[in-house]
């Protein structure tokens, strides 16, 4: 075998040379360039999966926030909806209570209407009264001729008024 390596132009004292320079080269590859190469290649696949997981995570979150985006804004339709009803409601119950005030003040208006009527009928039956006093005086005048005596007039007058009253009636 030495005559092998001879004849194709290898020495051995410079192969095991070049295989101790392999391993030293290979010894100081490992552990400057290979090993810090593959702790950053491992601490950026860790930074990659963390970034992945985050990024799910805030899909997640996403989709959370839109389903509760979407609930909350289904409360506050239904709520807007309570508010509106509750506003109608109120309103109907006010239109109800001014429609009872303007009844009840409608019929206050009429009832002090009547009552000055009465009042106003009684002014017109004392007046009535006084003027068919005065007439039938007068008419006791002209039929008698004379004056008769101012006590005994007022009592005719008044007994002819009386009769006049129950007549009416």
């Amino acid at each position: 075998m030495a005559e092998l390596l001879k004849n194709f132009g290898v020495e051995w004292k410079v192969l095991l040379a070049q295989a101790v320079n392999f391993f030293i080269l290979f010894f100081l590859l490992k552990k400057f360039a290979y090993r810090p190469i593959l702790d950053m290649l491992r601490r950026r696949k860790s930074e990659i999966e963390r970034g992945l997981a985050m990024r799910d995570e805030a899909a997640e979150n996403l989709a959370k926030t839109k389903v509760m985006e979407e609930e909350a804004a289904e409360r506050a339709n239904k709520n807007a909806l309570a508010v509106v009803s509750d506003a109608e409601e109120t309103a109907r119950r006010r239109k109800d209570e001014i429609a009872t005030e303007a009844v009840k003040k409608s019929e206050q208006i009429v009832e002090e209407a009547r009552r000055i009527i009465r009042e106003e009928r009684g002014k017109m039956a004392e007046e009535v009264e006084r003027d068919a006093e005065a007439l039938v005086y007068a008419g006791l005048t002209r039929v008698l001729g004379v004056l008769p005596p101012e006590i005994r007039d007022r009592e005719l007058i008044r007994e002819a008024l009386r009769e006049l009253k129950t007549i009416e009636s």
